[in-house]
């Protein structure tokens, strides 16, 4: 389970991503490693293979392409402010930089200075953008995020949305989608498998990926892959 946590923190220090794809075909050479006694290996391989060639769905907004983007987090403790804002933007920001054509994201530390010189109390997105010259900002908020399901058991729910602000029109949101009570994993994960501070990056890293292909095609498969393999590494336990 270590090999998988690690695995699905696709962020790098270069800002880049793993392909989703790529991430489904280098987690099933973890599981076959994991599962060597298993006569089932070869035969999950394939499965696996002919899930990762599924047809993408289309992206639900697609105007970001060569347009120059912000990504503002806000959570109860303010805009891009604690861990869990940091950790989402930065998800989110790479997982576009990678996978929207000819985009512009402007650098996190940027968002941070202006963010930090607001007044305070201010949430226009708008006005936001002008200050950092964004055609759009991609304002996400987090709530009432929980990482334990009892005290041996991490699973992650949360309440979050996503708004668009196309900075010319005016601040109010051009696209909204809601990931009200959103779990993962569904089976939780035992804590004894991880600490916090590696789970909390595992289950934003989740929800930031769902969040981001609103914005560029993909495989809808991939999330029926990946949970068939987080509950079968468990069920080897």
């Amino acid at each position: 389970m270590a090999a998988y946590m690690q695995f699905c923190v696709v962020v790098s220090k270069f800002g880049k991503v793993i392909s989703l794809r790529s991430m489904q075909l280098g987690f099933a050479a973890i599981l076959c490693a994991t599962m060597l006694s298993s006569m089932g290996c070869i035969s999950f391989m394939a499965n696996v293979m002919r899930v990762v060639k599924g047809t993408d769905a289309p992206a639900e907004f697609d105007e970001l392409k060569e347009k120059k983007v912000a990504v503002v987090v806000t959570t109860s403790a303010g805009m891009n402010s604690d861990a869990t804002g940091i950790i989402v933007s930065n998800y989110v920001h790479a997982l576009l930089a990678t996978n929207v054509k000819k985009i512009q994201m402007i650098n996190q530390e940027e968002i941070g200075r202006i963010l930090n010189d607001l007044p305070a109390g201010e949430h226009d997105m708008t006005k936001i953008g002008g200050r950092l010259n964004a055609d759009y900002v991609v304002a996400i908020e987090v709530t009432d995020l929980k990482l334990h399901d009892g005290p041996t058991l991490y699973k992650g729910r949360s309440s979050s949305s996503v708004e668009v602000y196309k900075v010319a029109d005016g601040n109010s949101p051009v696209f909204h989608k809601m990931f009200p009570d959103f779990v993962y994993p569904q089976m939780g994960m035992p804590s004894t498998d991880t600490d916090e501070a590696t789970f909390q990056r595992f289950y934003l890293s989740e929800i930031s990926q769902r969040m981001a292909r609103i914005f560029y095609p993909f495989d809808p498969t991939v999330d029926v892959a990946k949970d068939a393999a987080v509950a079968s590494v468990h069920s080897f336990r």
